[in-house]
């Protein structure tokens, strides 16, 4: 048997009985080992900054970013600018 494909997720407790669930599927290409595309699954799924950084305070900086009116200039430059950070993440790492 050969895989093809490999998907992997996990669960993170943001607290307050809230949970994420972040995963992603890669294909096995030739020469693969499945093996060694799980662990860049579970690398990739792990080393999101976002969740390192709280879901909480990238949905409150995004929350502000959203209603610039109800802000202070400086709070909203902040916000953009964290928000900044991690929509250059999308990239895969490998």
């Amino acid at each position: 048997m050969k895989a093809t494909k490999i998907y992997y997720q996990k669960c993170f407790n943001l607290g307050n009985y809230q949970n994420e669930v972040v995963g992603i599927e890669l294909e096995v290409g030739d020469g693969e080992k499945a093996v060694d595309v799980l662990e860049k699954a579970k690398q990739f799924v792990d080393s999101k900054d976002f969740l390192a950084a709280g879901i909480q305070e990238y949905e409150n900086n995004l929350r502000i970013v959203n209603s610039p009116d109800e802000y202070t200039g400086r709070q909203v430059k902040d916000a953009q600018a964290f928000l900044d950070k991690y929509d250059t993440k999308d990239d895969l790492p490998f």
